[in-house]
């Protein structure tokens, strides 16, 4: 009897609350329930929030248009960093035009709402942006806009902009709206989370590249004009190259960046005549200059491009503008101090004559990089900050300023640049521009702790989106937090804390003093680090027994064992760790005698040693058991990805000493079993996330250890992968749940009832094909319209969004534990700027009326992975009606082919020395492309072959004659042929993941793993397969 009272409560609660929105648009300008009606929305100034809605929709058509979604457009509103900047700057952007239409737009669109809520309550200067151009509103709807663009694409894009304009004047105007052009869809991307900091500093310093190219090409033609080419002593001509440093040259530049270049020219000598006679190439070079710093900073009715700063140029600013190679050489011998050596770490070429920039990186490597260690480096490093941090004594920005105070991105950025300097003369590999990927590449190299190494990767993130937000507001180059109590709440709401702006302001300050106080310490102790321990008295073997016990790279090999033997430098053993180094050394000799790849094992098996050291009882346990520390090195063989889940969990050492553990492949309720731990009763959220991991890391290793014992193929390991993906996704969906539930309520109907959501596995994920660094491609469907029924009552659709948003933290979010697995939503219907959860009806109209043919080809890979049976198999019934119904859209291979072609070109991108296993010639996505273009033409009427798995669908086809048999076989032996490749590179760490690098050391590590006679033999049976392949795919995808 209680049920249908309840109900009637809901619905009644539900329908108060609409109408609560609907009478907003004709409530009275001082209408107090309409005004605290906002003001509970999240309004600081509900009245004013008011009158916006009403000059939103200044007649009852507006009005009558808007209603429907007012209840969306609110919550979109409240969830901004700042809902009444937002509510306002969307008002200004439809004043410019005619409202009716700017109205049908946003609330037909499914991802515009969203779009301009976000970017109007983050960023000033980008909504003014918007509203100076609002013609760019739908080109930021386009999918094809809202994905990262490639370098050539953005000079395409300049160049269409500037080919009907060819006035000087003119061509500065379409620079400058070139360059607000594109940082308004790089900031969009940011504020929707659809790009992150890595991507959204690379795309802003190629948008600089592109514009100095531009001004640069136009400096130069004119002065052409003027003086004749410039030649050099040998007769060529001589060139110019822009080299970026600072944030531009590591591929960092924040939104209100300068940028800091430095100019080099080839070869002195005299331009060849022109209208203006002849000047020196000096001259003509140093005019060159002026002229790009002119097309760059001056400013025009459509403002300034970027700011330039010459100071870090030789002799800072008395010196010339520009020297040429020999004079940057001459200057680097003779009177270069080492903060100028410490600025050309980040050094790159940013435009201009490529040969001219190679020329001089060679001239500067060596100054840069000095072999040998040079302890003056520590104390002359130490000096600058001091420099820094007595400047800002005094002025009250020692503690709020994120990029020079304590704690701050300098330190972080000094204590990298330190160990560059240090160590980068006798390891390349350090040799990184960017400060984030140089922590991840010294933590690989073991010269920070792996612990340390990702706290600061973890910090310097941090404090590099701090300095975003601050400076995406107004486009002022600030670097300090804000004082006044509600700016500081605001910044906290676009850093992504959803609360109130107070309680907002407080998370934000005590996580800012905890990371901020990690770097200072970090950046202190290392400068006070002490000197490391002699070496124990133990011999290395000479270089002719390692030559002939099978290490291929002797020398290398001895310089691993010195650093198994004696820790790495400023990272001690500590004395029982090293007795036990000491004990266990020659029984590692013996086993890496044994190993297939000695050197392998023992480059990671030192990395292993590395950072175990302070942990002594795990070294002490290899000392005692000769068979474990056998197991080891057989694992260490087989490349980095292992040896990195025993750093992470080094107690699963003891698994290792009993193979049979693993005697039997295990499913997923077993998994479920296994990690239904993370559920257990009185654990925060802390310890669930870090138990989560941990177990799942520990099964990951099992299920890769028995691949390698042969217990399991390169099949049967997908299927335990994606058995454990199911049973983490499983885990997590419930804990996100409960979470929203716990915020919420429950989502029930207007009947009472509960509102179900099904979880759909796409790509790998729903073709059961997962391998160790996979993605979890999926999207979430709700089942209709609903409220729930806490205190704080929240349509269907927020409750669902709310609970993905979880999810994806319970999965993805990278803690001490590492992480489950990254969830990408991407392939969601409605993609980028959309919620993140859909309704079943919202499903099948998007993608009748909105999707592109590349996303209904995703759904060929679609199936139920968790959630709601019931509600599963309704989408799933919808879904085959999009793919295989009477109505469904025919397949469009040409579209096909077209999407193949810009894959294998923009992703794949090889060349005759790098293969691209996935998007390569002949790679996965071919197979994957062809079974797929036959199951959308045929699967109509041949129900069998519509698999979500590409290996029992190209069975099913072979069954069904679409294919012959020997072409069926032949397809599913190359697919596992390139599947063992795949996870063969991914297991040794490859990056980027999938690529072949044929004049790396890989082609003989996966010819040794997968059994072939030499590296030859392996590149050429690749190359033989990847052709038949591609042959196939041609026949079926027919060539555009």
């Amino acid at each position: 009897m209680k049920e249908p009272c309840r109900s009637r409560r809901v619905s009644a609660k539900a329908n108060a609350h609409r109408g609560d929105t609907a009478t907003l648009l004709a409530a009275a300008p001082d209408d107090r329930r309409a005004i605290q009606h906002l003001k509970r929305a999240g309004f600081a100034e509900p009245a004013a929030a008011l009158r916006n809605l009403h000059a939103l929709t200044p007649t009852p058509r507006e009005a009558a248009l808007l209603a429907p979604a007012l209840p969306r457009l609110l919550a979109a509103l409240a969830d901004a960093p700042d809902p009444d900047m937002a509510l306002n700057n969307l008002e200004r952007l439809a004043a410019q035009g005619e409202h009716v239409a700017f109205l049908r737009l946003i609330t037909s669109h499914p991802g515009a709402i969203h779009l301009l809520a976000r970017l109007g309550g983050t960023s000033q200067f980008l909504a003014d942006t918007l509203r100076r151009y609002p013609t760019l509103l739908p080109w930021l709807l386009e999918p094809r806009t809202m994905r990262q663009w490639l370098v050539d694409e953005l000079a395409a894009d300049l160049a269409a902009s500037l080919r009907a304009v060819d006035r000087p004047e003119s061509r500065m105007n379409a620079l400058r709206r070139f360059k607000y052009r594109q940082l308004l869809r790089m900031g969009s991307r940011d504020i929707l989370g659809d790009a992150d900091l890595t991507v959204t500093t690379e795309e802003l310093s190629h948008l600089a590249d592109v514009c100095l190219a531009a001004a640069w090409d136009w400096t130069r033609a004119r002065l052409e004009t003027l003086y004749g080419p410039p030649i050099g002593a040998d007769g060529e001509p001589t060139g110019l190259a822009v080299i970026g440093m600072g944030k531009l040259g590591g591929e960092e530049l924040n939104y209100s960046s300068d940028i800091d270049p430095i100019f080099v020219y080839g070869e002195d000598g005299e331009t060849a005549g022109g209208e203006a006679g002849r000047v020196a190439n000096g001259e003509f070079f140093a005019q060159g200059v002026r002229g790009i710093v002119e097309a760059l900073e001056s400013v025009t009715e459509e403002g300034h491009v970027f700011r330039v700063d010459l100071r870090l140029r030789p002799e800072g600013r008395s010196g010339a503008l520009i020297l040429s190679i020999a004079g940057y050489r001459a200057y680097f011998v003779d009177r270069a101090a080492l903060w100028e050596r410490q600025a050309l770490i980040k050094a790159r070429a940013a435009a201009g004559d490529p040969a001219v920039a190679a020329r001089f990186f060679e001239a500067v490597r060596a100054f840069v990089y000095r072999p040998g260690l040079d302890p003056a480096i520590v104390g002359e490093v130490r000096g600058m900050k001091t420099q820094i941090d007595r400047s800002l004594r005094g002025k009250d920005a020692e503690h709020r300023n994120v990029k020079l105070g304590r704690g701050g991105i300098r330190e972080v950025e000094f204590l990298v640049q330190a160990l560059q300097l240090l160590y980068g003369g006798d390891d390349p590999w350090l040799r990184e521009r960017n400060s984030l990927r140089a922590i991840f590449r010294l933590t690989e190299r073991g010269y920070l702790p792996p612990a340390l190494g990702r706290e600061l990767g973890d910090a310097l993130v941090y404090l590099r989106t701090v300095e975003h937000r601050l400076q995406l507001v107004n486009e002022f180059q600030i670097h300090t937090l804000p004082e006044e109590p509600r700016a500081l709440g605001l910044l906290a709401r676009r850093m992504g804390i959803a609360r109130p702006p107070a309680a907002a302001a407080r998370e934000f300050l005590a996580r800012h003093r905890r990371i901020t106080t990690l770097v200072h310490r970090a950046f202190r102790d290392f400068f006070a680090a002490p000197p490391a321990a002699a070496a124990p008295p133990v011999r290395i073997p000479t270089y002719t027994a390692l030559k002939a016990t099978g290490f291929t790279d002797p020398d290398r090999a001895r310089q691993n064992l010195r650093l198994v033997l004696e820790g790495r430098p400023l990272i001690p053993y500590p004395a029982a760790a090293g007795r036990a180094i000491a004990r266990l050394f020659p029984v590692l000799l013996d086993a890496l005698w044994q190993s297939p790849d000695p050197d392998e094992a023992l480059a990671q098996l030192e990395r292993f040693v590395a950072a175990a050291g302070p942990r002594t009882a795990y070294l002490e346990l290899l000392a005692d058991r000769p068979d474990l520390l056998t197991n080891l090195v057989r694992l260490c063989a087989r490349g980095e990805l292992l040896t990195e889940l025993l750093m992470a969990q080094p107690e699963l050492l003891n698994g290792l000493a009993s193979p049979e553990t693993f005697a039997a492949h295990r499913r997923k309720r077993e998994f479920r079993a296994d990690l239904a731990a993370v559920l257990a009763p009185r654990l925060d959220p802390a310890e669930r996330k870090d138990r989560l991991r941990r177990l799942k890391q520990a099964e990951e290793l099992a299920i890769i250890w028995r691949m390698l014992l042969g217990v399991t193929d390169a099949e049967r390991f997908s299927r335990e992968m994606t058995a454990l993906a199911e049973a983490a996704l499983a885990v997590a969906w419930t804990l996100a749940l409960e979470e929203t539930v716990e915020h919420f309520g429950v989502p029930r109907d207007p009947a009472g009832r509960l509102v179900p959501a099904a979880i759909i596995g796409l790509g790998k994920f729903g073709g059961r094909e997962l391998t160790t660094g996979s993605d979890l491609d999926l999207f979430v469907i709700y089942g209709g319209a609903g409220v729930t029924d806490g205190a704080e009552a929240v349509e269907a659709h927020v409750f669902y969004d709310r609970a993905v948003e979880s999810l994806t933290g319970w999965l993805g979010d990278i803690t001490a534990a590492g992480i489950v697995f990254p969830v990408d939503l991407r392939l969601r219907p409605g993609s980028k700027g959309s919620g993140f959860a859909s309704s079943d009806e919202a499903l099948e109209r998007y993608y009748r009326e909105w999707a592109d043919p590349w996303e209904r080809q995703t759904l060929t890979r679609a199936r139920l992975v968790g959630g709601d049976p019931a509600l599963g198999r309704s989408v799933r019934r919808r879904i085959r009606g999009l793919l295989y119904g009477p109505d469904a859209t025919p397949p469009d291979l040409k579209e096909m082919r077209m999407l193949r072609d810009r894959m294998e070109r923009e992703l794949g991108r090889e060349t005759p020395g790098r293969l691209h296993v996935k998007f390569g010639r002949g790679g996965l996505v071919d197979v994957e492309f062809t079974t797929q273009a036959l199951q959308l033409r045929h699967g109509a009427r041949q129900p069998a072959i519509r698999r979500a798995s590409t290996l029992p669908a190209i069975r099913a086809m072979a069954a069904a004659g679409l294919l012959p048999t020997a072409d069926a076989d032949t397809l599913a032996a190359q697919y596992r042929f390139l599947r063992r490749v795949s996870l063969g590179l991914r297991l040794f760490g490859t990056r980027p993941s999938d690529t072949l690098e044929v004049a790396g050391p890989n082609p003989a590590r996966l010819a040794k793993t997968l059994d072939y006679p030499s590296r030859k033999d392996f590149l050429e049976d690749y190359r033989r397969r990847t052709t038949w392949v591609r042959a196939l795919h041609d026949r079926v995808v027919i060539p555009v």
